[in-house]
């Protein structure tokens, strides 16, 4: 009994070793993977790292006054609409712009170190989706979870992305939500309550970077249906729990912030102003045409679509046809294999959940369509991809073992093939973003029927010109910028905006005022309520000596907007040029009206008086001024300059030191 004891206890050690050396041997291997990601994930994107800022990204870093209060802002950030400025109020993504803020308080504004982030976080999402399809697809073949890793993370479409700063929030969107997955199924593996508490964490923070993170509550059950053999009505029942929560989510906001006020201009989206689901219809079968021919030929890759790219139509359209018989023979083969759980219909209906909420059918879409809204789409798609290379070549996609070389040769050819044309196309791409300019200019070729993008490079160009010195670059530069407004019209007549900025190139740079007088005039008839065109053609006429004119069109002015301070300020500069400072000091008490808090009435009038000789009543106006506005260091010192020749010390010293102040 003794031997057998000995025996027992030493089968028992020898099995303890053998299940450590397993262990050992399993860890590595993963680890060696995620190394390799980290490696492929750099070469992806290292080159994004020496970047600049870029299109928009001045929204969540340096030009955010709330980014800059660092740590400090949080609990403001919490609390307010992601974009939150005089103009307009919307969404709620606390944390992509908490991120910010902290980056700020370590690194004050530094470029290289929040790409730096973006890549990092890139490798985190694509390794944390390796672990979560490694567990999913056990049952297959250990290469199809690295092939569908390897293809998503090197997709060219994810350039926008990675490579721009202000698209964070899709970027930790999707990391929470595949981080939520991840502890879903070892909730399910493992029934620990504390996985299952990790999963509702990092959900919640995948919802607060951006709320399309609502396509997980549907995918990440309809995962466990596939690949964890959970019954349908189970199914079911989480997706709706789900689905819930993220409606909870969506509401808790709305309690203690103010309603959203964004506005959205037709050239961005014609179906914000287009009526009718007929087409909504149409121009959805589109889009999604649009994202497919995107997923399968990444080319051109551009940083703005919108209005005249992709066409509003109804599904009579050739293109609303086409992607109509796509979609149907995609979405029957997905529902023909859906009983049998197979992979491929759980990669077409992944891909047809992400792209749902960004096809425009219910909700659209600013800029119609966007590189950035098939980011979550991609995974179905090369998941799709990934099993079609093994069905292509009748792989056994549920052998566990190694092919034989003679069996993979051909489609390791065509998998390493459409890695490497992904790997160059996604490094050409990310250098495309380097800055404003070179992703302006780069895609500007691509973008003649884009109303917006030619305003955006136009006006881009135009803020160059005050940059420059030099009077003949400024010149060219000006052209150039009048090239790209006039072609920003002439895809949308009615673009307010380009025609007033077009009207002041013409009148500063040609010296043309019939031409510019008629682009100010097309801008304010294309926008009533749009009070800038008549300021702009009063100072040209004021600038030209024609007096009668400019008050003409100065009155006109402030009679569109009432509230106009910057109109008011030049009518009573007009009026006190002209002599008759009558109406100038009624024209800056009308600005005491209509915006109490300026400064610029009371130093104005200050300033007649005492040309008038009144210097009592010109201090106790400058007083008040400094009381509205006290950074005025030059009236400071006037202030106490006055006060010291007065015998006043007090108010010398006073006035000496806020003059010191910033």
């Amino acid at each position: 009994m003794k031997e057998r004891k000995n025996n027992i206890s030493e089968t028992y050690k020898h099995k303890t070793r053998a299940g450590d050396m397993s262990l050992r041997k399993k860890w590595p291997a993963e680890i060696r993977t995620i190394f390799f990601l980290l490696i492929l994930v750099f070469i992806l994107y290292g080159n994004t790292i020496p970047n600049h800022y870029s299109m928009d990204d001045e929204f969540v870093t340096f030009n955010n006054p709330l980014i800059k209060k660092g740590i400090s802002a949080v609990p403001e950030i919490f609390t307010t609409h992601y974009v939150n400025n005089a103009r307009q109020h919307y969404d709620y993504r606390p944390v992509v712009k908490l991120s910010f803020a902290l980056e700020y308080a370590l690194f004050r504004n530094n470029p290289h170190i929040s790409h730096l982030f973006n890549v990092l976080l890139y490798f985190v999402l694509c390794a944390t989706l390796f672990l979560v399809l490694k567990k999913l697809l056990h049952n297959y073949h250990p290469w199809l979870a690295l092939m569908i890793c390897l293809l998503f993370a090197a997709h060219p479409v994810h350039t926008e992305v990675v490579a721009s700063l202000k698209n964070r929030d899709e970027l930790l969107s999707m990391l929470g939500c595949v981080l939520s997955w991840y502890f879903i199924i070892k909730y399910t593996d493992k029934r620990k309550w504390h996985t299952l508490t990790a999963a509702v964490l990092f959900f919640v923070l995948a919802f607060y970077s951006k709320p399309n993170a609502i396509v997980y509550a549907v995918i990440i059950p309809l995962s466990l249906y596939f690949f964890k053999e959970m019954k349908l009505s189970k199914l079911l029942i989480l997706a709706a729990i789900m689905l819930l929560f993220a409606v909870i989510l969506n509401v808790i906001p709305a309690m203690f912030l103010s309603p959203p006020n964004r506005e959205v201009l037709y050239f961005e989206n014609p179906l914000f102003y287009e009526q009718g689901l007929w087409l909504r219809l149409g121009t959805a079968l589109v889009v999604v045409l649009f994202y497919m021919k995107l997923l399968f030929f990444p080319h051109p890759l551009l940083f703005y679509y919108g209005y005249d790219m992709i066409p509003v139509t109804t599904p009579a359209n050739t293109g609303a046809i086409i992607s109509l018989i796509l979609c149907t023979g995609l979405l029957v083969v997905a529902l023909r294999l859906f009983r049998r759980r197979h992979i491929m219909s759980f990669g077409i209906l992944a891909f047809y959940i992400s792209i749902f909420i960004f096809s425009n059918i219910f909700i659209p879409m600013p800029g119609i369509v966007a590189e950035r809204f098939a980011f979550m789409a991609s995974l179905g798609f090369v998941m799709a991809v990934s099993v079609m290379i093994f069905l292509v070549f009748r792989l056994d996609i549920n052998h566990k073992g190694a092919f034989m070389l003679k069996k993979i040769k051909y489609p390791a050819v065509i998998f390493l093939l459409i890695l490497f044309l992904y790997t160059v196309q996604t490094i050409a791409r990310n250098a495309d973003w380097r800055d404003f300019r070179t992703l302006y200019s780069h895609d500007i070729e691509y973008l003649d029927r884009s109303a917006k993008a030619n305003a955006l490079y136009a006006s881009f160009l135009y803020s160059e010109i005050y940059r420059n010195k030099d009077p003949q670059k400024q010149r060219a530069l000006a052209l150039e910028a009048q090239r790209y407004y006039g072609q920003a019209v002439n895809i949308y007549p009615g673009y307010a905006i380009a025609w007033n900025n077009l009207g002041i190139l013409y009148f500063r740079y040609q010296h043309d005022l019939g031409n510019a007088s008629g682009c100010w005039k097309k801008a304010a008839a294309c926008d009533t309520a749009y009070a800038e065109p008549w300021l702009n053609i009063a100072t040209a006429y004021d600038e030209m000596n024609l007096p009668d004119s400019a008050e003409k069109y100065y009155l006109k002015c402030v009679e569109v907007r009432q509230n106009y301070t910057a109109a008011y300020q030049k009518l009573a500069e007009f009026y006190y040029r002209q002599g008759d400072v009558p109406k100038a000091i009624i024209t800056n008490k009308k600005i005491m009206e209509t915006d109490p808090a300026s400064d610029v009435p009371y130093i104005n009038i200050g300033n007649y008086s005492l040309l008038a000789g009144d210097t009592i009543n010109a201090i106790a106006l400058w007083e008040t001024a400094i009381k509205k506005y006290p950074y005025n260091p030059d009236l400071c010192l006037n202030l106490a300059k006055y006060f010291e020749h007065a015998g006043n010390p007090e108010k010398a010293s006073y006035y000496q030191k806020l003059s010191k102040n910033k």
